[in-house]
C-alpha cells in the first residue's frame, strides 16, 4: 500500500488517522509540526505518497506547509489532503490555488477519511 505522512499538532488526530489508515494496510508517518523547517526535513527524507496536514497549527500553519512543498523541486508534486476543524472559504479558496488534493472537516468519520485518501491516491 502506500506511505503516509500525517502532520497535526493534535496527537489524538495523528493517532485517529494513523489508525483508520494503518487498518486499511497503509504506512504511517507521524510528524508532531515543531516547526516547518522540521516537517520538511522529514518528509524530504522519508519520501511519502500523500500528506495529510491540519491548517491551524501554531508552529508549522498548513497553508505555509503546502505553498513550501509546492516550492520545493522534491516536495512539489506530493498530493496533500488538508484537514481543519473550520471552514474558511478564503482560506480553502487560497489552499486549492496551491493544489491541494482534497479538503475533509474535523471531526472527521473513519470511513470518510479512508474513501477519500483512497480517492486521492488514485489520483
Amino acid at each position: 500500500m502506500s506511505r503516509i505522512a500525517i502532520v497535526d499538532d493534535s496527537r489524538l488526530v495523528r493517532t485517529f488517522v494513523a489508525g483508520a489508515l494503518r487498518s486499511q494496510g497503509h504506512e504511517l508517518v507521524e510528524v508532531e509540526p515543531s516547526s516547518l523547517f522540521d516537517v520538511l526535513g522529514v518528509l524530504r527524507e522519508a519520501p511519502v505518497d500523500l500528506l495529510i496536514a491540519d491548517f491551524l497549527m501554531p508552529e508549522c500553519p498548513g497553508e505555509s506547509l503546502v505553498r513550501a512543498c509546492r516550492e520545493d523541486p522534491m516536495l512539489r508534486a506530493l498530493p496533500v489532503l488538508v484537514l481543519s476543524a473550520h471552514r474558511d472559504d478564503l482560506s480553502l479558496q487560497r489552499m486549492q490555488q496551491l493544489g491541494i488534493s482534497g479538503f475533509l472537516l474535523k471531526p472527521v468519520e473513519a470511513r470518510v477519511l479512508v474513501a477519500k485518501v483512497a480517492e486521492v491516491l488514485a489520483g
